[in-house]
Protein backbone atom coordinates (compact mmCIF):
# COMPACT_ATOMS: atom_id res chain seq x y z
CA UNK A 1 0.00 0.00 0.00
CA UNK A 2 1.10 3.50 -0.98
CA UNK A 3 1.71 6.37 1.53
CA UNK A 4 -1.32 8.08 0.26
CA UNK A 5 -3.79 5.25 1.81
CA UNK A 6 -5.58 2.66 0.79
CA UNK A 7 -8.09 4.63 -1.58
CA UNK A 8 -5.61 5.76 -3.65
CA UNK A 9 -3.84 2.02 -4.40
CA UNK A 10 -8.07 0.50 -5.07
CA UNK A 11 -8.32 3.89 -7.84
CA UNK A 12 -4.91 2.56 -9.62
CA UNK A 13 -5.72 -0.71 -9.31
CA UNK A 14 -9.94 -0.03 -10.60
CA UNK A 15 -7.83 2.36 -13.72
CA UNK A 16 -5.98 -0.34 -14.36
CA UNK A 17 -8.95 -3.06 -14.55
CA UNK A 18 -10.86 -0.99 -16.76
CA UNK A 19 -8.07 -0.23 -18.80
CA UNK A 20 -7.74 -4.19 -19.21
CA UNK A 21 -11.23 -4.81 -19.72
CA UNK A 22 -11.51 -2.02 -22.73
CA UNK A 23 -8.29 -3.34 -24.18
CA UNK A 24 -10.39 -6.98 -24.80
CA UNK A 25 -13.27 -5.45 -25.76
CA UNK A 26 -11.56 -3.31 -28.30
CA UNK A 27 -9.48 -6.74 -29.47
CA UNK A 28 -13.08 -8.41 -29.41
CA UNK A 29 -14.86 -9.15 -33.45
CA UNK A 30 -18.16 -7.20 -33.41
CA UNK A 31 -21.33 -9.61 -31.96
CA UNK A 32 -23.47 -7.79 -35.06
CA UNK A 33 -23.28 -4.95 -37.65
CA UNK A 34 -25.76 -3.46 -35.27
CA UNK A 35 -27.93 -2.98 -38.00
CA UNK A 36 -31.64 -2.45 -36.67
CA UNK A 37 -33.82 -2.94 -39.03
CA UNK A 38 -35.07 0.36 -39.40
CA UNK A 39 -33.64 0.79 -42.80
CA UNK A 40 -30.08 1.12 -42.09
CA UNK A 41 -29.82 -2.55 -43.67
CA UNK A 42 -31.12 -2.01 -46.56
CA UNK A 43 -29.01 1.21 -46.88
CA UNK A 44 -26.14 -1.45 -46.00
CA UNK A 45 -26.95 -3.48 -48.99
CA UNK A 46 -27.40 -0.72 -51.39
CA UNK A 47 -24.18 0.52 -50.07
CA UNK A 48 -22.34 -2.51 -51.10
CA UNK A 49 -24.49 -3.14 -54.23
CA UNK A 50 -22.81 0.47 -55.08
CA UNK A 51 -19.44 0.08 -54.68
CA UNK A 52 -19.45 -3.27 -56.52
CA UNK A 53 -21.75 -2.09 -59.41
CA UNK A 54 -24.35 -5.52 -59.02
CA UNK A 55 -27.40 -5.92 -57.71
CA UNK A 56 -28.02 -8.92 -54.82
CA UNK A 57 -30.23 -11.41 -55.79
CA UNK A 58 -32.84 -10.69 -52.40
CA UNK A 59 -35.00 -13.92 -52.68
CA UNK A 60 -33.72 -15.17 -49.85
CA UNK A 61 -32.76 -11.70 -47.93
CA UNK A 62 -35.36 -13.41 -44.92
CA UNK A 63 -33.03 -15.88 -44.62
CA UNK A 64 -29.27 -13.54 -44.67
CA UNK A 65 -28.03 -13.45 -40.20
CA UNK A 66 -24.59 -12.85 -40.99
CA UNK A 67 -22.13 -10.93 -42.83
CA UNK A 68 -21.00 -14.28 -44.29
CA UNK A 69 -24.78 -14.89 -45.76
CA UNK A 70 -24.66 -11.62 -47.15
CA UNK A 71 -21.26 -11.72 -48.81
CA UNK A 72 -21.92 -14.80 -50.33
CA UNK A 73 -24.48 -13.60 -51.83
CA UNK A 74 -22.44 -11.10 -53.41
CA UNK A 75 -20.13 -13.59 -54.74
CA UNK A 76 -23.04 -15.06 -56.53
CA UNK A 77 -23.83 -11.31 -58.32
CA UNK A 78 -20.14 -10.95 -58.93
CA UNK A 79 -18.35 -11.78 -61.88
CA UNK A 80 -15.34 -14.77 -61.26
CA UNK A 81 -12.60 -12.37 -61.44
CA UNK A 82 -14.01 -10.06 -58.82
CA UNK A 83 -15.18 -12.39 -56.41
CA UNK A 84 -11.81 -13.58 -56.25
CA UNK A 85 -10.03 -10.50 -55.74
CA UNK A 86 -7.99 -10.09 -52.61
CA UNK A 87 -9.71 -7.27 -51.59
CA UNK A 88 -13.24 -8.33 -51.89
CA UNK A 89 -14.10 -8.73 -48.61
CA UNK A 90 -12.15 -5.58 -47.20
CA UNK A 91 -14.48 -3.67 -49.58
CA UNK A 92 -17.46 -5.37 -48.35
CA UNK A 93 -17.23 -5.28 -44.96
CA UNK A 94 -16.00 -1.27 -45.51
CA UNK A 95 -19.57 -0.83 -47.02
CA UNK A 96 -21.85 -2.54 -45.21
CA UNK A 97 -20.25 -1.19 -41.64
CA UNK A 98 -20.66 2.54 -43.14
CA UNK A 99 -23.95 2.85 -41.87
CA UNK A 100 -23.39 1.31 -37.91
CA UNK A 101 -19.51 3.00 -37.00
CA UNK A 102 -18.49 -0.90 -36.38
CA UNK A 103 -15.37 -1.56 -37.30
CA UNK A 104 -15.16 -3.13 -40.73
CA UNK A 105 -11.69 -4.95 -39.89
CA UNK A 106 -13.15 -6.78 -36.89
CA UNK A 107 -16.39 -7.90 -39.03
CA UNK A 108 -16.01 -12.32 -39.80
CA UNK A 109 -17.98 -13.95 -42.31
CA UNK A 110 -20.06 -15.14 -38.17
CA UNK A 111 -21.01 -11.47 -37.46
CA UNK A 112 -24.41 -10.57 -37.20
CA UNK A 113 -26.39 -8.44 -39.07
CA UNK A 114 -28.67 -7.70 -36.31
CA UNK A 115 -28.77 -6.73 -32.81
CA UNK A 116 -26.20 -6.10 -30.36
CA UNK A 117 -22.65 -5.10 -31.41
CA UNK A 118 -20.49 -6.36 -28.80
CA UNK A 119 -21.82 -7.73 -25.49
CA UNK A 120 -22.88 -10.74 -24.72
CA UNK A 121 -24.69 -12.11 -22.09
CA UNK A 122 -21.43 -14.32 -21.28
CA UNK A 123 -19.71 -10.88 -21.45
CA UNK A 124 -21.68 -9.00 -19.24
CA UNK A 125 -21.42 -11.62 -16.58
CA UNK A 126 -17.86 -12.10 -16.76
CA UNK A 127 -17.78 -7.81 -16.62
CA UNK A 128 -20.43 -8.12 -13.67
CA UNK A 129 -17.65 -10.29 -12.03
CA UNK A 130 -14.74 -8.26 -12.53
CA UNK A 131 -16.44 -5.19 -10.97
CA UNK A 132 -17.67 -6.81 -8.19
CA UNK A 133 -13.95 -8.64 -7.47
CA UNK A 134 -13.21 -4.86 -7.52
CA UNK A 135 -15.75 -4.02 -5.30
CA UNK A 136 -15.20 -7.25 -2.60
CA UNK A 137 -10.98 -5.71 -3.03
CA UNK A 138 -12.34 -2.53 -1.99
CA UNK A 139 -14.08 -4.14 1.20
CA UNK A 140 -10.82 -5.92 2.32
CA UNK A 141 -9.27 -2.73 2.49
CA UNK A 142 -11.81 -1.52 5.14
Amino acid sequence: MSGMGWEADVGIDRRRAYKLAMAAADNLPPKSLGLGADGDEIAAIEEVERRFGVQLDTVDAAQWKTAGDVFAALLRALPAHRAEADDTWTIFTDAMCIETGVDPRKVTPETLLLGQRYINSWELVAIAMAFMSMALGIVSHL
